[in-house]
């Protein structure tokens, strides 16, 4: 049964805005902007038609849909290795002579928000779903093991990912836990040959569909730890995935685990402190997450502008209601404010690869990532508003993806810990009063 109305006309994105379009943003170099390009274009030629097909899956009801999501979400990861846009860490990029971590946050905002072609005159999806399935495999979980792994791990449980495809996840939140990891309760008992690992994880992106996880838990002396995961195929004696239903997110596989006494060998087990290998991507991460809610910022705000120009009600286009519009160019104006710091936070971190461990950095690309989240959440809000009843239904919220900020807005515990904490620094004024400056650093003060 398919849940749409078909008294309600479907909704085309017909307008080009120059403001909402990253490649016309003047502080893009232009080797950035011929591989954003050509990033455009490999989404528009392979991938829109898949991510299309799972827009109109999430449509169906009383039929099993979840078989036909793992095929598609598994055929766009492997496009996505294929090309080179999986994972950043093994893929040499030599033509643009762009930074690995510049790449991965315009992939990341690009697969988020997708964009309106002019040559094809239509919008080319975006999917925020499959950007945290990329994010989980290609970042959370090959960066930690490139941190750490020998020459042994990396061959078997590194290679496999970052550079063929396979499905990778990082299993750190926990039932009682959330992410805080110093309550960390999963254990990874150490026996003479073997490890055990016993507990439970939840909210793990890719869990039901991962070839490989890195594990988090808690060693025989109190630490934390790390210890790779083989699934087998899903099928690994004793361990369990489920699908955990969201909100949002409909299309990531956001999943619960269980391990119950799963016998690993102990050359799984990586060695080093579990907190320095699990902290070692967060600075990345939290660049990546504020691409993604940047370019799913920019969606809303695309659907937003042309709901606003199409829709007649009491004889007036919404566009010329200033509650409908005000808001749009705000949102316009601070979404722009936070890519520019994003594009300088990406170039320092490729340029200076030593501030990926300054905790000042972390903290400000915390900063960042709460204020990029907020910024998503709020343009859904607004979308939602000025649709109207329409936006309460699947028929337009599953083609916006309305809810996905919904589902990332205290991502990490991010938003209710840090608040009001060092993370703001650089991002407490509101956007219309907020200059360049407030949001663009001096570099230097990230040395610590």
């Amino acid at each position: 049964m398919d849940t749409r109305l078909t008294e309600f006309r479907p909704l085309q994105i017909s307008r080009y805005v120059p403001e909402l379009d990253l490649l016309n943003n003047p502080l893009l170099k232009s080797n950035e902007k011929e591989f954003l390009a050509e990033f455009y274009e490999f989404l528009e030629n392979e991938l829109d038609e898949d991510l299309r097909k799972l827009e109109e899956l999430n449509y169906k009801i009383e039929e099993p849909i979840e078989e036909k999501k793992k095929v598609i979400v598994k055929q766009i990861m492997k496009k996505l290795s294929d090309y080179g846009y999986y994972s950043t860490i093994m893929q040499e990029e030599t033509e643009y002579e762009i930074g690995r971590i510049m790449r991965n946050a315009l992939i990341a905002y690009a697969l988020c928000g997708g964009r309106w072609s002019e040559y094809s005159e239509r919008y080319i999806a975006g999917n925020w779903s499959i950007e945290m399935g990329r994010l989980a495999g290609g970042t959370l979980y090959c960066n930690p093991v490139n941190y750490k792994a020998n020459d042994y791990q990396r061959e078997k449980f590194l290679a496999p990912v970052a550079r063929d495809g396979k499905i990778g996840a990082s299993a750190m939140t926990e039932f009682n836990a959330g992410s805080d990891i110093f309550n960390m309760e999963l254990r990874i008992m150490e026996e003479e040959e073997d490890v055990i690992i016993k507990g439970k994880k939840v909210f793990i992106t890719n869990g039901l569909l991962a070839d490989n996880i890195i594990v988090y838990g808690r060693l025989n002396n109190g630490s934390i730890g790390a210890v790779l995961v083989d699934t087998e195929n899903q099928q690994l004696k004793n361990f369990r995935s489920a699908r955990t239903y969201t909100y949002g997110m409909r299309d990531a596989f956001v999943s619960r685990l269980i391990f119950d006494r799963v016998k690993l060998p102990k050359e799984n087990l990586i060695e080093g402190n579990g907190i320095d290998i699990m902290f070692h991507q967060l600075t990345e991460e939290r660049l990546i997450i504020s691409a993604e809610a940047l370019g799913d910022a920019m969606k809303k705000l695309l659907y937003s502008h042309t709901w606003a120009f199409n829709r007649t009600q009491f004889d007036k286009r919404l566009y010329k209601h200033q509650v409908i519009r005000f808001p749009i160019s705000e949102r316009i104006r601070a979404m722009n404010l936070l890519i520019s710091a994003l594009i300088e936070y990406a170039r320092e971190l490729d340029k200076r690869p030593e501030l990926g461990s300054s905790k000042l950095m972390a903290a400000n690309a915390m900063g960042l990532k709460i204020e990029t989240t907020e910024l998503a959440f709020e343009s859904a809000i607004h979308c939602f508003r000025t649709m109207g009843g329409r936006g309460f239904i699947r028929q337009y919220s599953n083609q916006i993806g309305l809810l996905d900020p919904y589902c990332m807005i205290h991502g990490g515990g991010s938003n209710y810990v840090l608040e009001d904490s060092e993370s703001r620094r650089f991002f407490k004024t509101k956007p219309s009063k907020r200059k360049m400056k407030d949001v663009i650093p001096r570099m230097d003060l990230f040395t610590d």
